[in-house]
Formats: structure tokens, sequence, C-alpha cells
């Protein structure tokens, strides 16, 4: 299939070539770069290890969609390197669109948990968010004389660059009420702290580190077939109408436009 150049920086709009350089499937394989893709960095931040492997055409449609996935998500994988190698927690998060570059993100985690310690030390972490994904198979590709693209896998993801910072007693309370205030939005007969009765919180708060993690470099790829064959990413979008409509959305979204 051909090819075109693309920029390999992100300018805050969405890069618009769908070709520029191979993909991550069977058969071929992705360019990565400083810069490709989505990438958003602080001024000040001086970046350490490898950036996400990506290409141009998956950066994301805007930094809203960004902050939109990490909402959505609420739940990251968080990955902090320390003396003794690399702790990996789960936990969900608030994030603060406001504060910071990029925004900053709000969590707290277990005091017994060894991860814990390197979070109160501010050691180099990133959250690492996932928004819709799945199979894509070529069994659902028409055969224009033959389907000869390999399977892959589409998906979207924020990596969250930088260093923590733990937060006193009176912060960590005001992100749980917040936390939970934000989780049971919506919900009937939805549950309110004051619930856990008197001395509830507070019996818990000895136990508990809250943190922020302010962005200093926000990562973000949004795989959904834009360097695949226009007519069979759009039979793609059509047999997931039902069976995953949030991710036939999303490659809806990615591939409009395109003129190949």
């Amino acid at each position: 299939m051909p090819s075109s150049p693309a920029p390999a920086c992100w300018t805050g709009r969405r890069l618009s070539s769908h070709r520029s350089g191979p993909e991550n499937h069977a058969g071929r394989s992705e360019t990565s770069g400083r810069r490709s893709g989505g990438v958003f960095s602080a001024r000040s931040h001086v970046q350490r290890g490898w950036p996400m492997y990506t290409k141009p055409e998956f950066a994301p449609l805007s930094r809203e969609a960004v902050f939109a996935l990490i909402e959505a998500a609420a739940f990251a994988t968080v990955v902090t390197h320390g003396p003794h190698g690399l702790a990996v927690s789960h936990l969900p998060f608030v994030l603060d669109r406001a504060r910071g570059e990029n925004g900053t993100l709000v969590s707290h985690l277990a005091k017994a948990n060894p991860h814990a310690a390197l979070i109160a030390d501010g050691a180099e972490t990133v959250a690492v968010f996932h928004g819709p994904h799945g199979y894509i198979s070529s069994s659902w590709y028409p055969r224009n004389p033959v389907r000869d693209s390999a399977p892959t896998w589409n998906f979207a993801v924020v990596h969250c660059h930088g260093r923590p910072v733990p937060l006193d007693g009176r912060d960590t309370a005001r992100h749980l009420l917040q936390l939970v205030e934000t989780l049971e939005q919506g919900r009937e007969d939805r549950w309110r702290m004051r619930e856990l009765g008197p001395g509830g919180m507070e019996r818990r708060m000895p136990h508990i580190i809250g943190f922020d993690l302010p962005i200093a470099r926000l990562e973000a790829k949004f795989k959904m077939g834009q360097d695949e064959r226009l007519y069979d990413t759009n039979a793609a979008i059509s047999a997931l109408g039902t069976a995953d409509p949030a991710l036939a959305e999303l490659m809806n979204q990615h591939n409009t436009g395109r003129r190949d």
C-alpha cells in the first residue's frame, strides 16, 4: 500500500495523513519518535525513558478527547520506578483539568502497600488509562478481491507521566469526598460518605496516603484503523456496531473525512 510522509509532532490539531509508516500488526511494524502521535509536555519537563510506541495518524483529535478518556476510565495502572525495580498498583483517579499545563491527577492508596513509599518520595511514575479496545477480525473485511489484511487490535490509551506529591490529611479527605461524589453521581439511591457513621472516616484516614500527580508528559494513542484501507475499516465499524458500539463510534470519529 502506498505511504505518504507525515509530520512527527503533535500541534494541537489532528494529523491528517493515513499511511505514513508501517502498522503494528502481523506483517507490519510501527514507527516511533520523540513527539509522534499525541504528546503534550510541560515546559519544564525533561523526558526520561522511552516514548510510547505510536504513529502520527494515531494522534488524538484534541486534548479534550484525551481528558475525556481519562475521566471516563477513572481507573489506571500505576507504575513507579524504585530502587528494587518497578512497583505496579491499580488505582482510581480524579482529574483536575485546571491545575498544571496538562492537568493534575489525584488518587490515594493504602500505606501498607509498598508502592506508597515510592509515592511519598515523589519517584517517577506513569498512570496508564485505557479507553475502548477490541479485536478486529479480518473475517469482517470484504473480498476486494481478497482479504489480505491481517487481523489487529484497536485501542485507545493515555499515559500520564509525572512525580507524585503526597497530600496532607485534610487534602486527602477532600479528595476522597470528591472521588465518591464523582463516581456516585447519577446513581439511583446514591451512597454518601456520611453513611460510614461517626468516626468512620477518621478510623480509615491513618491507613491511607493521598497524592497529586501533576502531569508533566501526557501521551495519547488512538489506534482506530486510520492506517487500514478505508473500506476494510468501514466494514469493521459496521460489524462492531451492535457488539461494541463504543469502539465502533470511536473508530468512526477517527476515520471521518478520510479521502483514500
